[in-house]
């Protein structure tokens, strides 16, 4: 020990120090966090993750209906025979939802 002084620790300014870490983290994180809201009904595009895929197969698959949203960030879709439970992550709103289905501009 190269000096003989006792250390002390604030931990009220280490938790509040920690806590400002974590939202900077959780701020970076986030940053480009798509926020879409999703509703009974809407027809969402499932994100193909089987694994190893060739350049020219699609990258989602179908147009599905949201049956239900809950609360920990998973939608259930209707996938025609059966119904399943996808997070929120693997989907994107069809193209009507997303703006692209939108007027087009009349011809000069």
């Amino acid at each position: 020990m190269i000096a003989d002084i006792a250390h002390r620790t604030d931990w009220a300014e280490q938790y509040k120090r920690k806590l400002d870490q974590v939202a900077r983290h959780n701020q970076r994180e986030n940053s480009k966090r798509r926020d879409w809201t999703f509703n009974p009904g809407d027809r969402v595009l499932l994100k193909n993750d089987d694994g190893v895929q060739s350049k020219m197969a699609p990258l989602y698959s179908g147009q599905y209906e949201v049956i239900a949203v809950r609360d920990n960030g998973t939608l259930v879709l209707n996938k025609g025979r059966y119904v399943e439970t996808i997070h929120i992550r693997r989907v994107i709103p069809d193209k009507e939802q997303r703006g692209e289905g939108c007027q087009q501009v009349e011809d000069l």
